[in-house]
């Protein structure tokens, strides 16, 4: 797990967090969706999130459910580090008053 996916999930984890207290906005939703398929492609081999649009539909989809799959399997073997991260993400975002971007 390199430091820039765990920045990516750590991002992700404030805007669930967000998500969980209020209705995002429209830049809200953009930016946490990206952040989330860039989250699930770091956990597919060979592929990013720039390589979708050259993708068949069907390609697509078996990129995005191994990419989830596989995040999936990190969080549950890393539930101490996702506790920590996720207590984190609600710290950040009560210092920043609830805001995202």
């Amino acid at each position: 797990m390199t430091p820039e996916v765990l920045t990516l999930i750590a991002t992700f984890f404030v805007c669930s967090e967000a998500a969980d207290q209020r209705m995002l906005t429209h830049a809200e939703l953009t930016f946490c969706n990206q952040t989330f398929e860039e989250v699930k492609a770091s956990f597919v081999p060979g592929v990013e999130v720039e390589d979708y649009p050259a993708m068949s539909p069907a390609e697509r989809r078996e990129a995005n459910d191994m990419g989830y799959a596989g995040y999936l399997q990190w969080r549950a073997d890393n539930t101490t580090l996702v506790e920590t991260m996720e207590a984190e993400a609600r710290d950040v975002l009560e210092r920043q008053d609830g805001k995202l971007l």
